[in-house]
């Protein structure tokens, strides 16, 4: 009889954690006011708040960024590192399925708002007399002419060349790709012993230049793995308690600010240190969240669902309202006869993030929703051909049976009769 194929799709992840959601739209958030902060060249004395403790959070976009380095390690390993009371086994885990999954929600995106900038340079894109006027990094932003080789260097992230790239950020993107690729080891390594995946991040940390970056994923696997066990105990902890560790991991958070402060921020091993601090921060941050109903409400309320689900789309169009949208409307205030700095400072933040997230949330269903959806399709077609695959040997080696084996083969009676679930098809781990 052949084997029954399963109906349910075994990659499927679990239920999204809103909570996660918002974080990674309030990161995405600041990098959009940090890189808005820096367009045009206020005064010192009007922006010397944003260097305070706490505030400095809303603007410390590479802060933000190792909060998704973070996230991504936890939500892709979580699935795969845990198993539920009812479980023996882990979850089937197919590497190229993930693959694909990462490519299709990453790159596609990413490559669609690469070539709508493309457009939006040719077009929309010219220089404009505001006061205040535009920034020196601002300057630098589309200064140099967009060739042919520039623009399919970029598409493989080739080229790190803040005048000639059209999304600057996309360095981030580089290494989210490059950590996506790595996810699959951490995995494989969590599951043996927690010791082995700090061994490849030390490893990492002292052999590979960017290896820091790369540790944040690690710590996210680490926080997926361990947050069965350590989730009771947080439950446990009083609301008092959970906010105090709360803050305590937003201090650490701010690693990078208190480098500045001590006037260690030009130093690359300073700099390594700080990302790696912010980084236990973070996994403080999720799963101090994770353990507290009453922050995960808060978190859960829909506006911020909301900008976490538009996140990827706000972060990749940042550079696009910065170049094409703020200066023009700056320079029409300055016409309207809108002079006043403190009044053109919280508006150009008004502008940038309204503009943003209207744009984003379509991208989002135009652009990221059909790019999610192919990657779906694409990984359920390579699971159904792996156990299919899987499935045949048993096929024809399977010897003839009497007419009532199916019955026998089924019955409560007979339970040893069952297939083991323990049974990995070739691709899984």
């Amino acid at each position: 009889m052949p084997t029954k194929l399963p109906k349910s799709n075994p990659y499927q992840q679990p239920g999204r954690i809103e909570s996660l959601d918002t974080i990674r739209g309030l990161a995405a958030l600041a990098v959009l006011m940090g890189h808005t902060l820096g367009t045009f060249a206020w005064p010192n004395n009007m922006v010397v708040w944003a260097r305070c403790p706490f505030v400095n959070m809303l603007f410390d976009g590479r802060s933000a960024v190792t909060m998704f380095f973070v996230l991504s390690g936890f939500v892709l390993s979580r699935p795969f590192v845990t198993k539920s009371p009812a479980e023996q086994n882990y979850r089937q885990f197919f590497v190229s399925a993930f693959y694909l999954r990462r490519f299709t929600r990453i790159w596609i995106p990413w490559f669609s708002i690469f070539c709508l900038s493309a457009l939006m340079r040719a077009y929309c894109f010219h220089y404009y007399q505001t006061d205040p006027h535009l920034s020196e990094q601002s300057k630098h932003f589309w200064s140099a002419d967009l060739t042919l080789s520039s623009f399919f260097r970029q598409c493989a992230f080739m080229l790190q060349d803040a005048e000639r790239q059209l999304l600057p950020q996309d360095w981030s993107i580089r290494i989210e790709l490059k950590g996506s690729a790595l996810v699959p080891v951490f995995i494989f390594l969590a599951r043996r012993h927690i010791l082995l995946l700090f061994g490849a991040g030390g490893l990492l940390l002292l052999f590979v230049p960017t290896g820091s970056y790369y540790f944040s994923f690690v710590l996210g696997v680490f926080a997926a793995k361990c947050l069965t066990s350590g989730e009771p105990i947080l439950r446990h902890l009083s609301f008092v308690s959970k906010c105090g560790l709360l803050v305590f991991g937003i201090s650490l958070y701010q690693a990078r600010l208190a480098t500045s402060y001590l006037g260690m921020g030009g130093s690359d091993m300073a700099d390594r240190i700080a990302w790696c601090i912010c980084s236990i921060g973070c996994v403080i941050i999720i799963t101090t969240s994770l353990g507290s109903r009453r922050i995960q409400a808060t978190l859960s309320h829909g506006v911020l669902v909301f900008l976490g689900r538009v996140s990827y789309s706000v972060f990749l169009l940042q550079v696009i309202v910065i170049m094409c949208v703020l200066p023009p409307v700056i320079r029409g205030f300055n016409l309207l006869g809108v002079q006043s700095l403190f009044v053109l400072l919280p508006l150009t933040f008004v502008v940038a993030v309204s503009v943003t997230v209207a744009i984003a949330a379509i991208t989002y269903r135009v652009i990221e929703v059909p790019s999610m959806a192919l990657g779906h399709r694409g990984s359920s077609y390579i699971q159904r051909r792996f156990l299919r695959r899987s499935a045949s040997p048993q096929t024809r080696q399977e010897p003839s049976r009497p007419a009532n084996a199916q019955a026998i083969a089924v019955s409560p009676d007979n339970p040893s009769s069952a297939p083991s679930s323990s049974a990995r098809p070739p691709g899984a781990l």
